[in-house]
Formats: C-alpha cells, sequence, structure tokens
C-alpha cells in the first residue's frame, strides 16, 4: 500500500506558492458556478447540482471534491443569485468552502446577453497533524506548533462576466477569488504559503447537425501567476436532447498532458438528469493510481409542461 507520506508531499507541493490551487472537474461545464458568479440565474430555471470526484483511485490520501450548489433567476430573469457548499479533502488535511452570488443581466441586442456576477466566499481549512499515518520530518517546524490540529478561516471576493448569443455561442471570464490569502499554519515566519487568485476564461457552442444530433465543443483556460497554464478541452454530442457522450483532454502534467476523459449524461426528464465520466492519467503520477471518476447529479424546478432547455449552458428565449 503507497504510503501517506506520499501524498503529504504530492499536497505540499500543490499548495506552494507555486502551484496551482484549485481542484479540476471532468463535468465543469456543468459546474460552471464555481468558476464565475455571473452563470448563476442563466438557466432560466431555478436548478440544485450535486458532484462528487474521487482522484487518483487507489493513492493512498488522494484528493476526493463533493459539491452542492444552487442557483435561481429572479427578477423576471434579469438577475441570479446562488450558493453553493464544497469540500476538498487530500491526506490529512480538509477544506471547506461556501460561497453566494449574484449576477444582472445586461441585454445588449435581441440576441446578446451580457451577465456580470459578483461573489462572496469563505473557507475552512483543517490540519489532522496528529494523524497516525503522518510521518513528521522536522520536530521543530513552526508550522506544527499548534499541536495535533490546526485550522483557520480566510475569506475573499469574487466576480465574473458571461457573454451568450441566442442558444448557439457562449464566453466566459471570471476570477473566484479576487486577492491572495495566506494559507500557511506558520505565523513565525516572513513567507508562509500563500494561495494565488486564480483566473478561468471559457467558451463553447451548440452546434446543430439535424433533428437530433448536436455537438458541443467547448473550452476552459485556467490560469495563476507564476504555474504553467492549464485547460480543458472538451468535445459532446448530444443526442435527442437527452443522451450526450464525449471526451475531455487535460493540458498539464507532463509534455503528453495531464488526464484523457471519457464522459457520459442522461437527461431522464425534465426536472433530473446525472452523469458518469471517469478519467485516465496520462501524467507521471499514472504509475500509483487508477484514474479518477467523477458523478454529477442535477435537479431542475422547471414545470414539467415546458420544453427541455439546453442542458448545459443556455436559456431558452
Amino acid at each position: 500500500m503507497k504510503k501517506l507520506f506520499t501524498s503529504v508531499i504530492v499536497f505540499l507541493t500543490v499548495v506552494s506558492v507555486y502551484a496551482q490551487q484549485e481542484p479540476h472537474f471532468a463535468f465543469y461545464t456543468f459546474n460552471q458556478q464555481f468558476y464565475n458568479p455571473a452563470f448563476v440565474g442563466s438557466r432560466n430555471t431555478g436548478s440544485f447540482t450535486a458532484l462528487h470526484r474521487s482522484q487518483w483511485l487507489g493513492f493512498d490520501g488522494a484528493p476526493t471534491t463533493q459539491i452542492l450548489s444552487f442557483q435561481t433567476p429572479i427578477m423576471k430573469s434579469r438577475a441570479g443569485i446562488g450558493g453553493s457548499v464544497s469540500r476538498y479533502q487530500i491526506g490529512f488535511s480538509y477544506d471547506w468552502f461556501a460561497s453566494t452570488a449574484y449576477s444582472y443581466n445586461i441585454k445588449l441586442t435581441k440576441d446578446l446577453d451580457l451577465r456580470v456576477g459578483l461573489q462572496a466566499t469563505l473557507e475552512y481549512m483543517a490540519f489532522e497533524f496528529g494523524s497516525r499515518d503522518v510521518v513528521t520530518v522536522s520536530q521543530n517546524d513552526p508550522a506544527l506548533s499548534e499541536g495535533e490540529f490546526s485550522s483557520k478561516y480566510v475569506g475573499n471576493v469574487g466576480a465574473g462576466m458571461y457573454l451568450t448569443y441566442k442558444d448557439l455561442f457562449y464566453f466566459g471570464g471570471s476570477s473566484p477569488q479576487i486577492y491572495p490569502n495566506q494559507i500557511g499554519f506558520d505565523e513565525f515566519t516572513l513567507k508562509t504559503a500563500e494561495a494565488f487568485p486564480h483566473r478561468y476564461l471559457n467558451a463553447g457552442a451548440i452546434l446543430p447537425i439535424n433533428d437530433q444530433l448536436e455537438l458541443m465543443p467547448n473550452i476552459m483556460i485556467k490560469w495563476v501567476d507564476q504555474a504553467p497554464l492549464d485547460a480543458d478541452i472538451n468535445f459532446n454530442v448530444r443526442y435527442l436532447d437527452r443522451i450526450m457522450g464525449g471526451l475531455n483532454y487535460r493540458v498539464g502534467g507532463n509534455k503528453n498532458g495531464d488526464s484523457l476523459g471519457l464522459l457520459f449524461y442522461f437527461q431522464a426528464n425534465q426536472k433530473i438528469g446525472a452523469g458518469l465520466a471517469y478519467e485516465l492519467t496520462i501524467s507521471d503520477i499514472k504509475k500509483y493510481e487508477s484514474g479518477t471518476v467523477e458523478l454529477v447529479v442535477r435537479y431542475d424546478l422547471r414545470d414539467e409542461k415546458t420544453n427541455l432547455e439546453n442542458p448545459r449552458f443556455f436559456k431558452k428565449q
């Protein structure tokens, strides 16, 4: 069995000053609220979304993530509100993250809408240094001075924009946390761990092939200061507005990229849909794990008599 000590080393790398700190998702298009507060209210119906991600299966202490979010339009769809709670764990550390968001829709033309959004966030971070699986290399580490358990709260604010053209194209840009947060537990040194703001650009389209098939390409670009550029490139095909399958490629890792993913989503009826994704790791860590699994479920509060809207990005006019 792989030692948890290895996962601790990975964790320390992830939260260092020069690393990407936010989690990745295969179903990022179903989870746009996590990245962009301007997305709330854009679907023209209230909805709940739940997501679970188990990364690097078979690797002790590997990351796991759970998210529960809600969003709804208000003021006759001129604005939107939403909130989310998420939990991220890796090794002996875990984070709870809560956010509230507001967006306002500016109708630029008959077919072109621009939403701008703001959010407030609160993060709770905890470390169980007293775990029996933890290997302490330095007994004099000031970060361990609080004993077997350490925790702290940090707050932040975020902003974003979301542009849509009809039901065909969208483009978004956001920074969920605008200013850096000190996330280290060592208050006795001049330099401690710091979480840099992340910026996201995403774009996508729905391209009808015929009355039954639609192509749904999309891309998300992610960057943070002093870390390599990351990107997710996704290509989906949807059949009869209900069955969707696709492939995802994540840039990063080594020269070959970080992962390849296979996605499937089924819209069971007007209100509920669910999806499953599996990612095959192609970076160097593939030697120590068996891939990543992700599950998403969404429940819409729409009227059963209304037409089924696009379950990914857009609202119906």
